[in-house]
C-alpha cells in the first residue's frame, strides 16, 4: 500500500504520481491530479484510448483536476485530504461531507464512490476512439442511449446512477508531460452523458464493461514471495500470455531483448515454470538463422537478443534442470551458436564477435558501438561454456574465446573497453555483465568495480557514460542523451551480481537498492521507471513501467537479500 497525505494537494506532486492498473491487454492509467500524458486513460485498450476519464463534481463543486490550455483548474486537490494505492483511492473532504473514490480494474473498470452525508453526484464519462500515440480534435463516437447508461461499440458505460443523454465536447484538454517532451499536448474529448443523483451515506458505482478479451489462463502457483509484494504485483503487469511487454505507456508490446533479459526476474525466479517456457518458446519460433527478433514480428537487427535468450535459458536449466522443455531448446542453441557468428548482425573474427552499428541494447545513432562490444562478448563466451558443459557443439571452444576477451582489459582507465576492433575507451557500465559472469580475474575485476563506482554509480544505478566523458548528458534530452548519460537501473541486477562475485559483504551490497525501492512510491507509483538522469537529483524519465527494470530490480533484491 502507498499512502499520501495533503502533499497530494500540491499540483506539481499530484501530477507527477502516476497509477497503472493492467489486465492482459487492457490498462488503466492516470495521476493523481489528471490526465497529464496522451497515454492515459481509463479504459485503454489494445492501443487504442477509449475512456479518457470521468468529470466529476459533488454539490456543484468540481473533484475533476483536468487541466485545459490557458486555464489553471487545479479543482478538486483542494479538497483532496489522502490518495493511496492499490487500488487508487482519492479521498476528498467537502463542506462536512466525505468522498471516498476507488479505481478497480480487471479488465471492466468499475469506479465506487463511497459518500458519508448527503450529496449530489454528477459523472461524466469523457470518451475518444485513438491510437494512444496521437490526440484528437473534435471527436464524434457513434454512442447508443439506453436508460441506464450508454453503449459504444461493445462497450457499456452504466451505473448506480440515474442517465440523462446530454452530448457536449470538452475542448483543448491540456497534457503537460507531451508539452514537454516536444508532442502535441492539446486535444478535444467527448461526453454524450451525465449520470447523476442524490447519494445519502452510501456507496454507488460507476462501471465500463464489455469488449475485453479472455485473458490467458490464470497463472499457476509460484515459489514463495522473496521480493516486496509491490515488486511482485509490477511483474504481473509486463507478462502477457506468452509475451513480456516492455514497457508502459509506450512500449506495450513484446521486444526480443527485453522479453530475454527480463524473463528471469519476472517468470523464473517466481517459480512461474509453464509462463517462463511460454515466453522461451515463442523467442525460440522466432529464430532466423541464428538470430532472435528485437521487434516483432519481423526486425532482426539485434546482435544481442540471442546471446540473451540463451542466458534465459541457462537461468531455466539453473532453476529446472534439464527437464524435458529444455532438452527440446538445445538444438535451438545449437542452432543460434552455429548459425549466429555468421549472420548479417554478426560474425565470428578471432574467437570474438564483431558487429553492426546500432544493435546493441544501446541502439540509438549516438551509441552505434560498431566492433565488439564487452557485453555481447561476455554473453558470447559465458554462452560458449554453458553449451559446453551441455554436450552441444560449439564454433569455438569457451577456453580459447576467454582468453581473447582479455583484450578488453584497458590498463590505463583500469577497466574494460567498452568496445573493440577499433577501440572505444569510454568509461561505461556494459563492463559489469562480464564482471558479474566472472570473465575477468579477480584483482582487475576489484579494480574494474572501483572505476565503475566512481565514475558511474548513482542512487538509481549506473550511468551509461562516466561523467567525465565530453559526450556526456546529464539530463535526459531524447536520444543524443539516452545512453550518453542517463541512468539505466536493469543494470542494478549485474552490478549486484558483480559485488558479491567479488567479495563484497551481501549486507553492504545490499544499501545499493534502498533509493531505487523507495521509488516506487513515486513517478508511476509501485513500479521502477525506464531512465533516470545522470545528474542530481536523477528525476526519473522515459517509461513509468519498464519491465527490465522491475525484472532486475527483483533479481537484486532476491539475490542482495539470500533469497537467490
Amino acid at each position: 500500500m502507498f499512502q499520501y497525505g495533503r502533499e497530494v494537494q500540491i499540483p506539481g506532486t499530484a501530477r507527477s504520481l502516476e497509477f497503472l492498473l493492467v489486465s492482459y491487454h487492457v490498462y488503466a492509467s492516470s495521476t493523481v491530479g489528471g490526465n497529464t500524458r496522451k497515454y492515459h486513460g481509463l479504459f485503454v485498450r489494445d492501443g487504442r484510448l477509449l475512456l479518457a476519464g470521468l468529470d466529476e463534481r459533488v454539490n456543484g463543486i468540481q473533484l475533476s483536476s483536468q487541466q485545459y490550455q490557458g486555464v489553471a483548474n487545479d479543482g478538486g486537490l483542494r479538497y483532496l485530504a489522502a490518495f493511496s494505492a492499490y487500488p487508487p483511492s482519492w479521498v476528498y473532504w467537502i463542506d462536512g461531507i466525505i468522498v471516498k473514490k476507488t479505481i478497480t480494474f480487471d479488465g471492466s473498470l468499475s469506479v465506487t464512490y463511497d459518500i458519508t452525508g448527503d450529496a449530489d453526484l454528477w459523472i461524466r464519462p469523457l470518451i475518444t476512439d485513438r491510437p494512444v500515440h496521437g490526440v484528437m480534435r473534435d471527436p464524434a463516437p457513434g454512442c447508443t442511449n439506453e436508460p441506464d447508461g450508454f453503449r459504444w461499440g461493445e462497450i457499456f458505460f452504466h451505473g448506480d446512477l440515474p442517465y440523462e443523454a446530454s452530448p457536449v465536447t470538452y475542448r483543448n484538454l491540456w497534457y503537460q508531460r507531451e508539452y514537454e517532451r516536444g508532442y502535441e499536448p492539446v486535444e478535444d474529448l467527448y461526453s454524450p452523458g451525465v449520470f447523476q443523483g442524490q447519494v445519502r451515506n452510501s456507496a454507488v458505482l460507476f462501471r465500463c464493461t464489455g469488449a475485453a478479451l479472455d485473458p490467458p489462463d490464470p497463472p499457476r502457483a509460484r515459489s514463495p514471495q522473496a521480493i516486496p509484494g509491490w515488486l511482485d504485483r509490477a511483474a504481473d503487469a509486463f507478462c502477457q500470455g506468452d509475451e513480456i511487454y516492455a514497457g508502459y505507456h509506450w512500449f506495450c508490446e513484446s521486444w526480443g531483448r527485453d522479453s530475454a533479459i527480463s524473463v528471469t526476474g519476472l517468470l523464473i525466479e517466481r517459480g512461474m515454470r509453464d509462463e517462463a517456457r511460454a515466453v522461451l518458446r515463442r523467442l525460440s519460433a522466432l529464430n532466423r538463422d541464428g538470430v532472435i527478433p528485437n521487434r516483432f514480428p519481423d526486425n532482426y537487427h539485434t546482435s544481442d537478443a540471442s546471446l540473451w535468450f540463451i542466458q534465459a535459458l541457462v537461468r531455466y536449466r539453473r532453476r529446472w534442470g534439464d527437464d524435458p522443455f529444455m532438452e527440446k531448446m538445445k538444438p535451438v542453441m545449437e542452432n543460434i551458436l552455429a548459425k549466429y557468428p555468421s549472420s548479417p548482425v554478426a560474425r565470428l573474427d578471432h574467437d570474438l564477435i564483431s558487429v553492426v552499428p546500432g544493435s546493441t541494447w544501446m541502439d540509438t545513432p549516438f551509441t552505434p558501438r560498431a566492433g565488439k562490444p564487452v557485453e555481447v562478448n561476455a554473453l558470447w563466451v559465458h554462452a560458449l561454456a554453458e553449451a559446453e558443459a551441455m554436450g552441444i557443439p560449439v564454433p569455438v571452444s569457451s577456453e580459447s574465446a576467454r582468453r581473447t576477451f582479455g583484450r578488453f582489459w584497458n590498463k590505463e582507465r583500469e577497466c574494460l573497453y567498452d568496445v573493440i576492433d577499433p577501440v572505444d575507451s569510454s568509461v561505461r557500465p556494459n563492463q559489469v555483465i562480464a564482471i558479474a559472469l566472472g570473465l575477468v580475474s579477480p584483482e582487475q575485476a576489484a579494480t574494474a568495480l572501483g572505476t565503475i563506482s566512481r565514475a558511474l554509480l548513482t542512487p538509481y544505478g549506473l550511468r551509461t557514460l562516466s561523467q567525465s566523458d565530453p559526450d556526456y548528458k546529464g539530463q535526459y534530452t531524447g536520444d543524443s542523451s539516452y545512453h550518453n548519460g542517463c541512468v539505466w537501473p536493469w543494470l542494478t541486477g549485474y552490478y549486484a551480481e558483480a559485488l558479491l562475485r567479488n567479495g563484497v559483504p551481501r549486507e553492504r551490497a545490499a544499501q545499493i537498492l534502498v533509493p531505487i525501492l523507495l521509488h516506487g512510491r513515486e513517478a508511476g507509483i509501485g513500479y521502477i521507471s525506464e531512465i533516470f538522469d545522470g545528474d542530481p537529483p536523477f528525476h526519473p524519465n522515459g517509461c513509468i513501467a519498464q519491465a527490465w527494470s522491475v525484472a532486475e530490480i527483483a533479481r537484486a533484491y532476491r539475490m542482495l537479500s539470500g533469497h537467490a
